[in-house]
């Protein structure tokens, strides 16, 4: 039997614990974005060419393919999660990732070792992808359990939306001030390794902060406990409530394709296609993050406080118009585009602070961790990491009106199945 801690509970909860969770959180994004940033600088080390717009997609290819990976953490340690520990399995997910971005930090060239540089780095990637296919749900499952009482929407807004948000942040301050302080030369030759370094020192500390957070599985307390006892039983209650499942891919889905569509598609937009004052089209997206990392607690608090479906099903259909607004960018003008990032915005703050908490809440905690991490992590790879580029590709092709179409129809799909679900009796956590 696995016993449950429960913390001493306020509004939200225990500090210590609250920052032990969603700082693993957060060094989960600031590794993952810290890679994206870092990719023109590494890319002639790992992916040397005459062009260096294909090192940079090389590099970037590499960064798509920690998408592919996901799935697989949630099937490999989901499962794992739901039967042994929620705690040990998070504990692993940081202590990976701290090995891994070391691995990165010193890792070999291909002037040093050749084609065997590239494929190192593939690697390591396809490792961290699999982990924060597992990382993300399983946190939030834990994060559910440990929410105080009338306040687990702001909880998760504040676990899986401003943590989310800080860690984002952090890796773009590190990335600036590692710039500043070594020059632009030595951010080219050695530089770019720096900020791994730091993702590096940040793990020891979560991973030290993570051992003290309190076991959230609780076996033993059911009869049902027999049937969920193995990997087999895990996924036979999964594939009992696939239409929750199916529920949970779009419900993420949708908010992904506004998420990457502000934070990457628009700004790619902005610098490449029209050429905009990169410093400014950056200082705008800043603008755009502070927004995320305070905006998550103070929609979830709104939830808390009303009926959570309904404000879920208010906030995700404000999508549809939102997904409009991006027309009106169509020309330079940096005025017009800090009016469709920020206005928009809002609309992403809403469903980026509420995303998890409606997610999690469409699976029983028997197999919470497996199912939403199966859902989250098939969402995000078929709609968020592929928006950016369907955004730019539909603009190139004269079609960009149909991108608009295309998020908000993934918007209005998830509320219906979302509803459905919900009529079905899938939804596990008191409204």
């Amino acid at each position: 039997m696995v016993a449950s801690v429960v913390p001493k509970r306020g509004t939200l909860g225990d500090k210590k614990i609250l920052t032990g969770l969603g700082g693993g959180v957060a060094l989960e994004w600031y590794d993952w974005n810290i890679y994206g940033l870092m990719a023109s600088f590494l890319a002639p080390h790992f992916f040397p060419s005459d062009n260096p717009v294909n090192s940079t997609l090389a590099a970037l290819a590499v960064f798509a393919t920690g998408f592919v990976t996901r799935p697989l953490g949630a099937v490999v340690l989901g499962p794992l999660a739901d039967r042994v520990s929620h705690k040990k399995v998070l504990i692993l997910c940081v202590s990976i990732m701290a090995v891994t971005t070391l691995a990165i930090t010193f890792l070999p060239t291909y002037d040093q070792i050749g084609v065997t540089a590239g494929f190192l780095l593939l690697a390591l990637r396809l490792i961290q992808g699999l982990v924060t296919g597992a990382e993300a749900p399983v946190a939030n499952t834990v994060a559910m359990e440990l929410a105080p009482e009338g306040n687990r929407a702001q909880y998760l807004g504040v676990v899986s939306g401003s943590f989310v948000q800080l860690g984002i942040l952090i890796s773009m301050f590190a990335s600036f001030l590692t710039s500043a302080a070594v020059g632009s030369d030595a951010m080219h030759e050695w530089g770019w390794r720096i900020p791994f370094f730091i993702g590096t020192v940040l793990a020891v500390a979560i991973v030290w902060l993570r051992r003290t957070l309190p076991e959230t599985l609780k076996k033993g307390e059911s009869t049902e406990d027999a049937q969920h006892a193995t990997t087999g039983g895990v996924w036979r209650e999964i594939w009992e409530r696939r239409l929750a499942l199916l529920a949970i891919v779009f419900v993420v889905g949708a908010a992904q394709v506004a998420n990457y569509t502000w934070n990457t598609g628009l700004p790619n937009m902005a610098n490449s296609v029209f050429d905009e004052n990169s410093t400014l089209v950056f200082a705008i997206i800043s603008g755009l993050g502070v927004m995320l990392v305070f905006g998550g607690p103070v929609v979830g608090r709104f939830a808390d406080r009303r009926r959570a479906s309904r404000v879920f099903v208010f906030c995700r259909l404000l999508v549809i118009p939102a997904m409009g607004l991006t027309l009106l960018y169509t020309r330079p003008g940096l005025g017009v585009f800090a009016l469709v990032v920020l206005l928009g915005g809002i609309v992403v703050c809403l469903n980026m602070g509420l995303v998890n908490f409606t997610a999690t809440s469409l699976m029983p905690l028997s197999c919470r961790a497996t199912g939403v991490g199966l859902g989250f992590a098939l969402g995000v790879m078929l709609f968020g990491g592929t928006a950016s580029y369907i955004m730019i590709w539909l603009q190139q092709q004269d079609l960009y009106w149909l991108f608009s179409v295309y998020g908000g129809g993934v918007a209005a799909l998830s509320v219906v199945l979302y509803l459905v679900a919900k009529k079905k009796g899938h939804v596990h956590v008191d409204d």
